[in-house]
């Protein structure tokens, strides 16, 4: 049976853009308390938000094709997020985070949260192979600055084997994970981030 929990409405991003951008801090400091689930909400929808009628969402997508979604990992297993629901389904109960890293292992296992940005290998075939690249990062500054509105702590990465955490994932070889960003509540605020 397939497990799936109902999001509430995203937490309000009520941060001016400017400040937002001004914030924006790459932070690894963060605490394991997990996140609201209105954060949650809030951090997805500002990286694939449905906002029209037709399913554009809240970043550009390589040639309309809407071929990266975001997945969240967490204590609690890997889950795919429905935009169109505002819901999440499980796709395996594993505590998979450890999988999503090359060498920042402790960061990644306290932090409550990362999300996975996933290509549809299929889906994105007609795009120039760094389409889907722009998408996930795109997306993955969105979240950044949702953090900050938020104030929480995030930190976007790439050094992790695509096919070691596909696999932990539980998804088809058509799918690849390929950029990833981590959050939670910080500890302390460091000035010389990024």
């Amino acid at each position: 049976m397939v497990k799936s929990i109902s999001l509430p409405a995203p937490a309000i991003l009520s941060a001016p853009l400017k400040d937002a951008l001004s914030q924006r801090r790459t932070n690894r400091e963060c605490s394991s308390e997990a996140l609201t689930d209105a954060e949650l909400a809030a951090l997805l929808w500002a990286s694939a938000g449905i906002t029209a009628d037709d399913g554009r969402r809240t970043t550009p997508s390589t040639l309309d094709l809407r071929a990266v979604s975001p997945y969240v990992l967490r204590k609690d297993g890997v889950w795919r997020w429905d935009a169109a629901q505002n819901e999440l389904e499980q796709l395996a109960s594993e505590d998979v985070r450890k999988v999503s890293t090359a060498y920042q292992f402790e960061y990644v296992e306290k932090a409550p949260v990362t999300i996975a940005f996933v290509v549809d290998t299929e889906r994105a075939k007609t795009a120039r192979p760094t389409g889907p690249y722009v998408d996930a990062g795109t997306m993955g500054q969105s979240c950044y600055l949702a953090a900050a509105s938020l104030g929480l702590a995030g930190c976007i990465r790439a050094s992790f084997d695509h096919d070691e955490l596909r696999k932990a994932m539980t998804l088809d070889e058509r799918f690849e994970p390929i950029v990833l960003f981590t959050c939670g509540r910080p500890l302390s605020f460091n000035s010389n981030s990024r």
